[in-house]
């Protein structure tokens, strides 16, 4: 606006001067003066177009501010049920695990508790029919009698350990944690007559919670004394290997193998071998418990039935 008031003065003073070059310097000037009005008009179009883009662009930055403080909180609270409700699902594996692992207790002092009452009934009937019990009878009574009493109490010990909280992480071996995983579930193998062999390659070391880790074990071995009984396979046998080299351990079976289309979710929440018999919780939080104890766990099916692994991590 300032140079078009200078323009308008030049063309006021060149208008009084009557002379022709005046008048030729006069019709250059209104040219100028009229380019220049249209470059400013065009300048003032393309400042308010620029004015309105920033203010857009404002107003986008201020909204995606918003989104982005909005998707923040929302993906820290999901962050916040997901912890929750793996501690409600890690809390009804536990207690699932309490009821399995009772019903073993009572599976195992069946036997030596039966024993405990024939040796009693057997020494009452010597010492009648005898007319008293001699101490060699007495002393092996005993005997017999302290090696049931000792099996009952490694038997609740074991148990009592398995969930028992540690929160000092130990290291352990492989075969150490199967030795431990057999004799918890020793009488259910003889029960379901379920044949189990261990071949130790060699041997590896695991850092964690001895008594945590049993559960991938007892969960790889639930699943297939169900598949034994579901698809009525007569000769049972499953096969546990080390293999130090590779830091694994591996699973076998031949109970028929899992359904090629639950392989790739085996894993996931709610997924379960068992149909409506299983919760889908078992092998899920055996992957969390894998986790912890820097591994991996993977299915894969063999030709006579399934293999699970466990694999630490390098």
């Amino acid at each position: 606006m300032k140079y078009n008031k200078k323009f308008d003065k030049i063309i006021d003073k060149l208008s009084t001067i009557d002379d022709e070059e005046c008048q030729s310097i006069l019709e250059e000037v209104e040219l100028l003066s009229t380019i220049y009005q249209k470059k400013e008009a065009r300048l003032n179009k393309i400042i308010k177009l620029s004015d309105k883009q920033q203010m857009a662009i404002i107003e986008l930055n201020e909204e995606l501010d918003s989104y982005k403080n909005d998707l923040e909180a929302k993906v820290e609270e999901e962050i916040v049920k997901r912890k929750e409700q793996e501690e409600i699902l890690f809390e009804q594996s536990k207690l699932a695990a309490v009821a399995e692992m009772t019903d073993a207790i009572a599976h195992q002092w069946i036997q030596p508790l039966n024993i405990l009452s024939m040796s009693i009934s057997i020494l009452k009937l010597e010492s009648q029919k005898n007319g008293g019990t001699s101490q060699e009878e007495i002393a092996l009574f005993k005997e017999k009698s302290m090696a049931q009493i000792q099996h009952l109490v490694d038997t609740l010990n074991n148990f009592r350990d398995f969930f028992k909280p540690v929160k000092v992480l130990k290291e352990f071996s492989a075969s150490e944690v199967v030795a431990n995983t057999i004799t918890l579930i020793q009488d259910e193998l003889t029960k379901y007559h379920i044949d189990l062999s261990v071949h130790t390659i060699s041997d590896f070391t695991i850092v964690g919670n001895i008594h945590e880790f049993k559960h991938i074990l007892l969960n790889f071995i639930s699943n297939t004394k169900y598949a034994f009984l579901q698809n009525g396979i007569k000769d049972r046998k499953i096969t546990i290997t080390i293999l130090g080299a590779k830091k694994s351990l591996e699973v076998t079976d031949n109970a028929g193998g899992i359904p090629e289309e639950m392989l790739e979710s085996l894993f996931d929440m709610h997924t379960s071998t068992k149909g409506k018999h299983g919760t889908g919780v078992g092998l899920y939080m055996s992957t969390k418990i894998a986790h912890k104890h820097n591994g991996t766990l993977s299915a894969t099916n063999t030709q006579e039935g399934a293999k699970f692994t466990f694999r630490l991590k390098d």
